[in-house]
């Protein structure tokens, strides 16, 4: 199903987005970042909607994107629900039935610059060279793109990062740890730091979150 609405993009910070008017809970039937595929004028795109609370949400235009339109404009727009971003895991030769490898070890792999933290988690999951990762994801990367590149490779995860964590909590066998904007590894015990190396103790306070790995 397709909605459709007319309006403007404006700018918050750096970024751009489109306001949807109308509750998103209530006529889409469905609650968190929600994968779309949006239809500006001529131009489409995927991009997963920003909850703003009580069913309002933004459409996200990247930098390269908003180059693509024509801003000075009141617009026409339209989205659809999918099921997941295709940008990556589109055309996949890997599958949750057949991953990329048995996550039964982890070496680890340090990052040559900083911003390719999340790049580095996956080439140690996955086992390929962190080029090739770099090459399949870009240099830029986000939470949502680690879990599109978990998908490509067949790599199974929980649905949800989990916050709010106690101080004596435990994580699971393999997970991928969020240290305010750092990702990092931790398995069987250990702590795999693309900036620092192997790791056997992490300060608990500078973690926000984890996405567990399903081995």
């Amino acid at each position: 199903m397709d909605y459709k609405f007319n309006g403007e993009i404006f700018q918050e910070g750096q970024r751009a987005f489109i306001t949807v008017p109308f509750n998103v809970w209530e006529e889409c039937g469905q609650k968190g970042n929600i994968p779309v595929k949006v239809t500006i004028d001529d131009f489409t795109y995927e991009c997963k909607l920003v909850p703003k609370g009580k069913g309002i949400y933004y459409i996200p235009i990247s930098k390269s994107d908003l180059k693509k339109i024509c801003v000075n404009k009141e617009l026409t727009i339209s989205f659809e629900l999918i099921s997941g971003l295709s940008r990556i895991n589109n055309n996949s030769p890997y599958s949750l039935e057949s991953p990329i490898r048995k996550i039964d070890s982890i070496n680890i792999i340090t990052q040559p610059k900083s911003g390719l933290c999340g790049q580095a988690c996956i080439a140690m999951l996955s086992g390929v060279s962190l080029n090739e990762i770099i090459n399949l994801m870009g240099s830029q990367c986000s939470l949502s793109k680690v879990i599109e590149t978990l998908d490509y490779f067949g790599i199974a995860h929980s649905n949800k990062m989990v916050y709010n964590l106690k101080q004596d909590s435990k994580f699971p066998k393999c997970c991928i740890i969020n240290t305010k904007g750092h990702l990092m590894i931790f398995y069987d015990g250990k702590y795999y730091n693309p900036s620092m190396g192997v790791m056997e103790e992490l300060d608990s306070s500078e973690i926000t979150g984890f996405l567990e790995i399903l081995t």
